[in-house]
């Protein structure tokens, strides 16, 4: 038998966690946009589309955020540290690409220095992910080595049911156990039958991708300027993708006093690796989309043994030119050996 979630039951469950504490963020649609949101009541979920248009990136890794403020005395300066507020946050109906992200980015913020922000965040912050049982062509997940029903970044795995009727619940951290222990009297235990995962074809070989990639002889190739040539270097494929953490720091303020803020950035952009000198070691598009795939596929596998790439495809979903990785990477997987 296994502990089951009905969805005519779900609005007690939202009413237990909110009241032991939780913000319940989950996807919706608001203001023509798909993201997840802080909802009331399980009407307000968008739990049928197959890819919210934004991902939970941005709840722990803020697009903007300040991080301290300062003040410049006569002899000396004032400065406060501006940390997230301590919040119990749940995201209920996650995609498993998306808590994919999370983990992954995980080994970047807590690598050789331990990332207040984004670990406060994610410490105090349950994820819920729902198994998924339908894909559409942009989804690669299976082409990452992940799965429509990885548990890499999740508390807590749901798994539909095959008569529709809910989810099979399955914890996998202490703090998805303690979750659900807190809404055991509202699940069931039953023996229903899951329905299937999606089908999530393989669109390219990520290992003979890594392979030519780690190649020195690669990196001056003229696939890059072939494979780019779309590119108007907009960054939407940066902001959109749930592992992308490129950021920048400025101070915003007067001679006196201010804010020190980390905004994203993007290596997409013409001014990302401009010197002061005047300088540009990435002046074309072509060596930016180039330092994109190395990124993801090279440089940070050989870093943290793991790509930095969760398969959502939003990439290319949302490129205005209809480009994205999964292009570039079909065309390296199908190079001559």
């Amino acid at each position: 038998m296994t502990r089951i979630l009905l969805h005519d039951r779900l609005d007690d469950c939202l009413a237990a966690w909110r009241s032991s504490g939780f913000r319940v963020l989950a996807p919706t649609r608001r203001d023509d946009l798909t993201r997840f949101d802080e909802v009331q009541g399980a009407a307000e979920m968008a739990l049928d589309i197959i890819m919210p248009e934004r991902t939970i990136k941005d709840h722990f890794f803020l697009q903007t955020e300040p991080m301290i403020r300062y003040r410049i005395k006569k002899q000396e300066i004032d400065t406060e540290e501006m940390l997230p507020p301590e919040q119990k946050r749940l995201f209920f109906g996650v995609r498993p690409c998306d808590a994919s992200g999370l983990a992954i980015d995980d080994q970047l913020f807590g690598w050789d220095y331990k990332d207040a922000y984004w670990f406060q965040r994610r410490e105090n912050s349950v994820i819920v992910t729902i198994a998924c049982t339908k894909a559409d062509d942009f989804c690669m997940c299976t082409s990452v080595q992940l799965s429509p029903d990885s548990t890499k970044g999740s508390d807590v795995m749901l798994h539909p049911l095959k008569d529709g009727r809910g989810w099979q619940v399955v914890t996998l951290t202490d703090r998805g156990k303690s979750l659900v222990d807190g809404i055991a009297s509202i699940l069931q235990e039953d023996a229903a039958a899951a329905a299937p995962t999606a089908s999530v074809p393989v669109k390219f070989d990520v290992d003979k991708v890594a392979s030519w990639l780690a190649d020195p002889a690669s990196f001056e190739s003229h696939l890059w300027k072939e494979v780019s040539q779309r590119c108007i270097g907009c960054g939407s494929c940066t902001f959109l993708c749930p592992t992308c953490h490129c950021f920048d720091i400025q101070d915003e303020g007067d001679t006196y006093s201010g804010i020190r803020r980390k905004n994203w950035d993007s290596c997409s952009f013409a001014m990302f690796t401009m010197h002061t000198s005047g300088h540009n070691p990435r002046n074309t598009q072509s060596t930016r989309w180039r330092q994109r795939i190395m990124h993801k596929f090279n440089y940070y596998r050989g870093k943290f043994d793991v790509n930095s790439c969760s398969g959502c495809g939003r990439c290319t979903r949302q490129c205005p030119v209809d480009m994205g990785i999964t292009e570039t990477l079909q065309v390296i997987s199908n190079l001559p050996r």
